[in-house]
């Protein structure tokens, strides 16, 4: 497995100019020539959900018509609703290390999106920023949820966002709180990564030929701040989504959906969210930089900010202590 994670950190950490002017275009192609041969070093089995252990899954139905599709639930403890959103390609697995002691507090209500963890992965087009709040917006309701505080996690943010703005401007109270951490908010450049994977053609058979485990050692050491806490488990839990067809459909479908039109939208409605809301941020993200994070906080009417030092991209897995306590001060100081 280090050899073949030596390889990919070599050929994917190309710059975008090398990639166009040639050089970049040979390493690919050695890569997509030489992983399907490697692929038999890394473990191909079905990672078992590892929540599981306290959390049992539920499945809940949602959306309309042709759009109904099943939603995982991972739940546990009690008090009022804690609803958390994962970051693209992650899946409830990411809030591992803080739903435990959450839960002492909340009644934590994990979600995998359409399309990932152990959700429904069809393979049609609806994997839009939009598609995705609906579907959210869709089991509050179901569910009868009140008092909500909604937290998301990058993309988990944009939908955490998009809920809160489209039920208050439904008339709709059910959300109270918003948790922002590394939220997308705004239109930003792509991450190399992404720009790759919404190539046509390139995008499927990078996805294809490339063993998910090297896809997720590059993208987990993209977004951690220490490389030396990614670990193995890590990588494997990550990649298992990508191990199905659906789940590539899903994460290809949902990439080639970002929308800078609609983040600009959205962006300039900021302002009308009244909610307490928490704007958590790394001190060293490469993938949705600290500049956003500053800004979201000034945008929104009643937010908090919080720097977390010494992460990247995904503070409650690299820094959970420091993560909890920002929500448990968050939580205490808007507890009415």
């Amino acid at each position: 497995m280090s050899i073949l994670k030596g390889f990919v950190r070599h050929a994917l950490s190309l710059s975008r100019e090398s990639f166009l002017t040639g050089r970049g275009c040979r390493a690919y192609v050695a890569l997509f020539a030489v992983l399907p041969l490697l692929g038999s070093c890394a473990p191909a089995g079905i990672m078992p959900d590892m929540l599981d252990g306290f959390q049992p899954v539920s499945y809940q139905p949602v959306g309309i018509g042709e759009d109904v599709v099943k939603l995982a639930v991972h739940e546990s403890g009690r008090g009022k609703p804690l609803i958390l959103l994962h970051g693209l390609g992650a899946s409830s697995y990411t809030w591992r290390k803080v739903i435990p002691d959450l839960a002492k507090s909340y009644r934590v209500i994990a979600i995998d999106l359409k399309g990932f963890g152990k959700s429904d992965k069809p393979l049609d087009s609806r994997y839009s920023l939009l598609d995705h709040a609906r579907l959210i917006e869709d089991f509050i309701l179901r569910r009868k949820l009140r008092d909500v505080t909604l937290a998301g996690h990058s993309y988990g943010g944009g939908i955490a966002l998009a809920v809160a703005l489209n039920l208050q401007e439904s008339g709709y109270d059910h959300v109270s709180k918003l948790i922002l951490v590394n939220s997308i908010a705004y239109r930003q450049p792509l991450p190399f990564f992404f720009q790759v994977l919404r190539v046509p053609i390139v995008g499927e058979l990078g996805l294809s030929l490339v063993p998910p485990e090297v896809q997720m050692a590059r993208a987990l050491t993209i977004a951690y701040y220490e490389d030396r806490k990614v670990t193995d488990e890590t990588i494997d839990a990550y990649a298992s989504s990508l191990r199905s067809e659906g789940g590539r459909h899903a994460l290809l479908h949902t990439i080639d959906q970002l929308d800078p039109e609609l983040a600009d939208s959205f962006s300039r409605r900021y302002k009308n969210i009244e909610l307490p809301a928490l704007v958590m941020w790394c001190s060293h993200d490469k993938i949705v930089p600290l500049g956003y994070g500053r800004r979201l906080a000034k945008n929104l009417p009643n937010a908090d900010f919080t720097l977390i030092p010494d992460c990247g991209h995904i503070p409650h897995e690299e820094q959970p202590e420091a993560t909890l306590k920002a929500i448990r001060k968050f939580s205490a100081d808007h507890s009415g």
